[in-house]
């Protein structure tokens, strides 16, 4: 009896501690289990980084073989025609693309329509031609990068030779200074606007775009005017509002938040040098005549500007005209 019970008793216990056993191997396999990552999706409101240094090799940075050209309701003549074509034969492995106005238009309508109304009502309702000329390249090399070029630039150098080797896949933007070397300190310095490279979204270009947006906005709201009712005179002027200050407070504001970098780093410049992405070039290089470089050996101009300018009239519009602008003195 005492075998029987013992014997009994024995199984019971291997039988609990088999239970158990069991029960301790599930749990553990549970709680051990590697758990599947939740699915991220980054926000549609996120914004960059701050980025520190320019984009590695890795992050290599392109700038397309595209140009842009903007057409006045008179076409080419027989100076831009000569121009253009020598840019264009020199670069043969360029797409080139001559916007009117009415495909401008239609381009912007398309491309940013949706997405942002504000500013297609506002090109769409200016007037001054000069202004939609200059809001429209700003446009065009965010979306699509590339170079642009005013109808009275004539190409010297290939652009694929523009940007220094040690440059290449680090640049996004490529402006050149317009006043710079020899005026002294007591001016305005301001990039050249009539050629500009760029690759595709560079947050520079829509850092100027924005700040022209705001510019109009002031300008309405002190002349209590709409859109269509901003004339020429009520922006004090164009190169102010839309053109080349504009464009360089722009690149300048949008340096200084990414790479901490200031205008005085390319002051009086005299060879190209990278400020975080964007590659500045010296006077020479876009704008050789407007600067005072006096018995000074340089190389030679990438591009030369034949200021044959449409804009400077009473409407920004189509009358020819020839002369060199002068820097404007430092202000408060």
């Amino acid at each position: 009896m005492l075998s029987r019970f013992l014997y009994h008793r024995l199984r019971v216990v291997a039988f609990i501690t088999l239970v158990a056993t069991c029960l301790l191997l599930t749990a553990s396999f549970g709680f051990h289990q590697p758990m599947t990552a939740a699915p991220w999706y980054p926000s549609m409101n996120r914004k960059h980084p701050k980025a520190k240094t320019a984009p590695t090799v890795e992050q290599a940075i392109t700038i397309p073989k595209k140009m842009w050209y903007k057409l006045g309701p008179k076409g080419l003549s027989e100076l831009t025609r000569g121009w253009t074509d020598r840019c264009i034969d020199m670069n043969p492995g360029y797409e080139v693309v001559f916007m009117t106005d009415s495909s401008a238009a239609r381009w912007v309508e398309n491309t940013y329509g949706k997405s942002h109304p504000e500013l297609v009502k506002m090109f769409h309702g200016l007037k001054v031609p000069i202004f939609k000329a200059d809001i429209l390249r700003y446009l065009l090399l965010y979306t699509h990068g590339g170079v642009y070029n005013d109808l009275d630039v004539e190409c010297k150098v290939p652009v694929d030779e523009w940007i220094p080797a040690e440059f290449q896949n680090k640049t996004s933007l490529v402006v050149g200074w317009e006043f710079d070397y020899g005026w002294g300190d007591n001016i305005l310095r301001e990039f050249e606007t009539w050629t500009i490279a760029a690759a595709p979204q560079s947050p520079h270009m829509w850092r100027v775009v924005e700040d022209t947006m705001a510019g109009f906005r002031k300008i309405m709201e002190e002349n209590k005017v709409s859109v269509e009712n901003v004339t020429l005179k009520m922006s004090g002027d164009v190169v102010d509002a839309t053109g080349p200050r504009r464009f360089t407070r722009g690149v300048f504001s949008s340096l200084g938040e990414k790479f901490n970098s200031t205008e005085t780093e390319v002051q009086n410049l005299m060879e190209p040098k990278l400020l975080g992405d964007v590659l500045v070039l010296p006077g020479y290089s876009f704008a050789a005549t407007s600067n005072r470089y006096g018995d000074r050996e340089l190389p030679p101009p990438l591009v030369v500007h034949q200021y044959a300018g449409s804009w400077k009239n009473a409407n920004g519009g189509e009358s020819l005209w020839r002369r060199n602008r002068m820097p404007s003195g430092q202000s408060d």
